[in-house]
């Protein structure tokens, strides 16, 4: 795939998954009045037009953080929500994207597309303003990286310690909402998404770093150093000095 394209995948009804060229995962939320595109990946095309041959309704954004694979083509949107404490990120990576008209969103916030609402939950810990996106009429959960996304990142810098981070997930499993993890990096030729089962794990992956019944090993993926422990389904990357 070139870096100008993009590739959708009905997943539910009136749920895309759209993937750019890297395999970076934004989902399409459509409803009887408007759409919600919940992040905006990491290619360099044409992706408002390419919402716009999915659904002509109006589109708003949620970006579920701010790190660069999950916010590069925000401006090409007029709406566009994010937690304000990830506004930080945004000048710690030097990512090229202008938030001055970021619009914030907390806990609680809901979006109501018209038949269909998705509610907003805080869920600190990847980064300190990452969010949840739950559906609860249709028990989809949509994570960005908080929960799965493969192997969950908690070593970039500004990730939270192990210790908040848990707090947020066991928030998250009192909403007992959900059946379907739809994670920030799917893939796969069956976009299968994880069951509540996940969140189980890796709760339990970080309880065993934090009590030492888990220890890391090095872990041999991308720019920045930190260990790993696997817990049943889950994959669990950190900083031994920010637990």
């Amino acid at each position: 795939m070139k870096k100008n394209e993009y590739v959708s995948t009905l997943l539910e009804p009136n749920v895309w998954h759209i993937a750019d060229y890297r395999g970076d995962s934004m989902y399409l939320v459509v409803g009887e009045e408007k759409a919600l595109l919940i992040d905006t990946g990491m290619g360099g095309g044409d992706l408002k037009g390419y919402i716009r041959s999915i659904t002509e309704k109006p589109v708003e954004v949620v970006l579920t953080h701010a790190h660069w694979d999950h916010i590069m083509q925000a401006n090409q949107f007029e709406k566009v929500y994010l937690n304000h404490r990830d506004l930080q990120l945004i000048e710690l990576f030097k990512i090229d994207v202008d938030y001055r008209n970021f619009l914030n969103v907390r806990e609680g916030d809901r979006f109501d597309l018209g038949g269909r609402k998705l509610e907003v939950i805080e869920v600190p810990g990847h980064t300190p303003g990452s969010i949840v996106l739950l559906d609860r009429e249709n028990k989809l959960l949509f994570s960005g990286d908080s929960v799965g996304a493969g192997h969950t990142w908690m070593h970039l810098p500004g990730c939270l310690p192990l210790r908040e981070y848990l707090k947020s997930l066991e928030k998250l499993r009192k909403t007992d909402s959900f059946e379907k993890i739809y994670h920030g990096h799917l893939s796969g030729t069956q976009m299968k998404p994880f069951g509540p089962g996940y969140l189980e794990d890796l709760m339990k992956a970080v309880k065993g770093v934090i009590d030492g019944s888990l220890k890391g090993e090095p872990y041999p993926y991308g720019n920045f150093k930190g260990v790993y422990v696997t817990y049943g389904t889950a994959v669990l990357v950190y900083d031994p000095e920010n637990v």
